[in-house]
């Protein structure tokens, strides 16, 4: 807080200033090359201003042979590979020499250190990152106040405006400078991410329907053939086939939902829907799934009003929360209730489970992320329920301190007017609301 409120160029600490190792390498090899080129200009330039000089007679002439040389010297460090904290360090002592040596050039030289501060960033990490981004800091203010100081005494109240104006800029500049490389790196990993996301749901989408043709054939005939009199061990292995052919058939389902629900492509039926009717449907359905020995608790408030929802979606939800409590509940019991509060309606779903602690409840719903490997499924279970939450203009809430089981709660709007209200507050609120993570 104190670093934004000062609002001055400070080192990048911390590992958000790192990139990985592997674009280091890349970048590395860029910079370079890049590097080189230009270094290669600016000595050829330099030498024509040297001769220049030479060619007048100017008073210290040899002098500017001296930036020849010194930008001579690093362009050949920067050639060397595992040199690159040494080249950084001298690139910082050259171009402040340099400001020492020239009158004036105060302001233009502590700006350029912004040169070695983002090359630090996208080529060295962790400490030596930070300390070349240090010695950068240091050498802005130190190049600024070099020029100034010597003369502030006498500075008259025009000159002394003139050159805090000089300073005031040249931090806006770096600063800005600094920003913009931080941002075109943040929005190039983000649309790259997008990219990958969409590219990545696409392939499930289209896996999916194509495992789902023939799997569906071979459920159809699996069930054909159990309705036949088949002797054992035959009755058991064909049980066995149907049960498996059932999950395998329910996660592609989920694949299909995420892909949807990821590209905007599903859309929900809305209609009149009693949600009493659509709790005691799904939990008739989780009931098998039970441990032995845990409860299932059912809490439905009477004369709740129906809402705007889709049946089937809304199902959905309640099964996915109530199947994710009794995975995890191998004693108690898992409850699921209704309540009416204001406009909206609210469906918990309870379990006396092991619980969630707090540091891993943003992890639970994220896709494809599970809290172990001891269950089945591939953990798209809450995000689906989350996403379909939020498109009928509500949202899932998780209350849980560990080893004291969990609580969801699923908060509905009742009507639709107050569906879209709450949607379009929540995408204003939360623009990636409901894409997946």
């Amino acid at each position: 807080m104190w670093r934004t409120l000062l609002n001055a160029p400070w080192p990048e600490t911390g590992a958000d200033g790192d990139i990985p190792e592997r674009v280091q390498a890349q970048a590395a090899q860029r910079i370079r090359r890049y590097w080189l080129v230009q270094m290669l200009l600016l000595t050829g330039g330099m030498v024509v201003l040297w001769l220049y000089a030479e060619h007048q007679e100017l008073i210290y002439h040899r002098a500017y042979l001296v930036p020849v040389i010194l930008n001579a010297l690093i362009c050949m460090l920067g050639l060397i590979r595992f040199a690159t904290s040494i080249w950084l360090i001298t690139t910082v002592g050259a171009l402040a020499f340099q400001g020492m040596l020239v009158d004036g050039l105060g302001g233009v030289t502590a700006v350029s250190f912004m040169l070695p501060y983002t090359f630090a960033a996208m080529m060295l990490p962790g400490r030596r990152r930070l300390a070349i981004q240090a010695l950068c800091v240091i050498a802005f203010w130190f190049s600024l106040f070099y020029e100034i100081l010597p003369g502030l005494p006498q500075l008259a109240p025009p000159r002394l405006i003139f050159v805090s104006y000089n300073i005031l800029v040249a931090t806006l500049t770096f600063q800005v400078l600094r920003f913009l490389n931080r941002l075109a790196v943040e929005l190039n990993t983000a649309h790259v991410a997008e990219e990958v996301t969409q590219r990545s749901q696409q392939f499930l989408a289209r896996v999916s329907h194509e495992l789902r043709t023939p799997l569906n054939s071979v459920l159809g005939f699996a069930k054909m053939m159990r309705r036949g009199d088949l002797p054992e061990p035959h009755a058991s292995y064909l049980e066995q086939i149907v049960e498996e052919g059932e999950q395998l058939n329910r996660l592609v389902s989920d694949l299909l939902d995420s892909a949807h629900l990821a590209t905007g492509k599903l859309k929900l039926t809305l209609a009149r829907c009693d949600v009493n009717a659509v709790c005691r449907s799904a939990a008739d359905e989780v009931r098998a799934l039970l441990q032995p020995g845990v409860a299932l608790r059912l809490d439905l408030a009477p004369d709740l009003p129906p809402i705007d929802a889709d049946e089937l979606r809304l199902s959905q939800i309640v099964r996915n929360l109530a199947v994710n409590a009794a995975k995890y509940t191998v004693q108690g019991e898992v409850g699921v209730s209704t309540a009416h509060r204001g406009g909206a309606i609210l469906i918990a779903v309870r379990d006396t489970g092991p619980g969630i602690p707090p540091e891993a409840h943003e992890f639970v719903f994220v896709p494809f992320v599970k809290r172990d490997n001891r269950s089945a499924g591939v953990g798209l279970g809450l995000d689906i329920a989350r996403q379909l939450a939020r498109l009928h203009g509500g949202d899932i809430r998780l209350e849980s301190e560990g080893r004291l089981g969990s609580l969801f709660t699923v908060e509905l709007p009742i009507t639709s007017a107050a569906r879209e209200k709450a949607a379009e507050a929540q995408r204003i609120a939360s623009p990636d609301a409901g894409s997946v993570v």
